[in-house]
């Protein structure tokens, strides 16, 4: 231990200042830091794994229809549980495949598009990657073709949500642990 009684003033001062620097670093790394929601896109035939942040805990899955070639899109919002809940789904015509019936659901038709408002929860979503519905995912304003997710078209996709500290960048997210 160090006797601060026979150290001399510059000893003490490097001791100080690093006692603070360390005081510092903390203050500085549990503002920076925060725990995010993030979605995982794992090729479980290539065992890769694509990492996107949701800052407003939402995303978009989407696909043209294989027979009517129109477009459908799922709107999920992820809980605190890291369950994916499927809450809207958007799409442009009936068919093989799509919701017909209200069922117990909120039903509503807007500039042409049929918007089916459910409440369906899942903790994964397992998919077919196949270039031919296009198969899509939108997170904010951005969005990614998950055919450029996979290493080969047909490869099986895992797609859920996990919590992870770390802090951003402009939108790169850098996680720690």
């Amino acid at each position: 231990m160090w006797d601060f009684q026979n150290e001399s003033i510059f000893g003490k001062k490097i001791v100080i200042a690093c006692i603070l620097c360390i005081g510092l670093i903390v203050l500085c790394s549990k503002s920076f830091l925060k725990e995010e929601k993030v979605l995982i896109v794992e090729d479980l035939d290539k065992k890769m794994k694509t990492e996107y942040v949701l800052p407003d805990k939402t995303f978009t899955l989407g696909y043209i229809h294989s027979v009517l070639l129109t477009p459908a899109e799922e709107y999920f919002k992820v809980e605190d549980d890291n369950n994916l809940m499927l809450y809207k789904t958007i799409y442009e015509s009936f068919g093989v495949g799509l919701p017909f019936s209200q069922e117990k659901w909120e039903f509503d038709i807007k500039n042409g598009k049929f918007i089916l408002n459910i409440k369906r929860s899942c903790d994964l979503i397992h998919l077919r990657v196949s270039p031919i519905p296009k198969h899509w995912l939108s997170i904010g304003e951005d969005r990614y073709e998950l055919i450029n997710l996979v290493k080969e078209p047909e490869d099986l996709v895992k797609i859920y949500a996990v919590d992870q500290w770390g802090f951003k960048v402009g939108k790169q997210f850098y996680k720690v642990f």
